[in-house]
């Protein structure tokens, strides 16, 4: 192998080699490099293209928070002030209407937010995810490119400033958003078409008045740091496929993967937080989630117990380092070290 990559650089080199002779050296097949002859482009951005095209690979950019999980509750500022007070989050942005939520990192942070149903009577649903990574301005061209080549649906503009599309089994994603940004804010889509425009700075600001006036929290609750676990339930048939896209386009690292058995799943980490692939109940289901949790900062099996009894949150062992409650919406909520 070292000899014929000898070889080809000593061609390269004398300027003796076609397109088709590089291609093969490369080790990529005759059928691509004969499709991608026809493409008038320049030497070396062809032979990058077709090789990465060949590996079935693309660009990656990594994600590193979770800038918002978008929850809509039955009653927004009653999930806003559960949440607060058990997990002490930080209450960022409110209007009144919805509300957004930090914890951990102040430069960094992962978030929450929170808005209400449609109308009385539906059920609380966990709407989409928003993934935080870095540079996100500079690469939003590239960014497109790559939602594109992967063939992802639904792609379009989110808050000026990042991209939503759908993942490959069909759940709603803000796919790439600033780890944080004044654009990014709840229901920030519609004004902030343009994150420098009066109309977004001007949404932005309302949510800022009446933060004092919001309940503080009780001071005996805990201190998340991280999500502990985001669980979303796909298709059996989609959990391959949906492994590739949160590794290959995410940067996530697998740490578990057992798509066999009758309980497939697969888990993913990245910053602090983890993501889980699993089968629905229902294989007709479309993907949703219902489940995630939170990694606590001073854990203690015991105290922890303790206090969320005290809450009359019924909590049940999960591993030995983490509770299961439910929160005002029955949503299942793990709190873990």
């Amino acid at each position: 192998m070292e000899r014929n990559r000898v070889k080809l650089s000593e061609s390269l080199d004398a300027r003796k080699i076609d397109r088709r002779q590089l291609m093969q050296g490369l080790g990529v097949t005759a059928g691509i490099a004969l499709a991608a002859a026809a493409v008038p482009k320049a030497f070396a951005a062809f032979a990058g293209s077709a090789a990465q095209n060949a590996m079935g690979t693309g660009k990656s950019f990594p994600v590193v928070t979770v800038n918002h999980l978008s929850l809509a509750a039955s009653d927004y500022a009653k999930s806003r002030d559960w949440y607060a007070d058990l997990f002490g989050m930080r209450v960022v942005w409110d209007d009144g209407k919805k509300c957004g939520l930090e914890f951990g990192s102040l430069t960094e942070p992962n978030g929450i937010y929170i808005t209400q149903v449609a109308k009385p009577g539906d059920k609380a649903v966990v709407g989409h995810f928003a993934f935080g990574t870095a540079n996100v301005v500079e690469n939003l061209a590239a960014m497109k490119t790559e939602m594109e080549r992967r063939g992802l649906q639904n792609i379009r503009p989110d808050g000026g400033v990042g991209w939503s599309a759908l993942d490959p089994a069909g759940y709603m994603l803000n796919t790439w958003v600033p780890i944080k940004d004044k654009a990014m804010f709840p229901g920030a889509a519609a004004p902030c078409e343009d994150a420098n425009s009066a109309k977004c700075k001007d949404a932005y600001e309302v949510g800022l008045k009446d933060l004092s006036s919001i309940p503080k929290a009780s001071g005996k609750g805990f201190k998340a740091s991280s999500y502990r676990n985001i669980v979303l339930n796909v298709p059996e048939a989609d959990i391959p496929k949906e492994r590739e896209f949160y590794s290959g386009m995410f940067g996530m690292k697998v740490i578990e993967d057992k798509q066999t058995g009758p309980n497939p799943e697969v888990i993913l980490s990245f910053g602090g937080n983890t993501l889980c692939l699993r089968k629905t109940a229902n294989p007709g289901d479309k993907p949703y989630c219902n489940s995630y949790g939170f990694v606590i900062e001073k854990y203690d099996q015991g105290k922890v117990k303790a206090e969320l009894e005290r809450r009359g949150l019924n909590p049940a062992p999960d591993s030995k380092s983490g509770w299961t409650i439910h929160d005002p919406d029955g949503m299942s909520i793990l709190v873990a070290g």
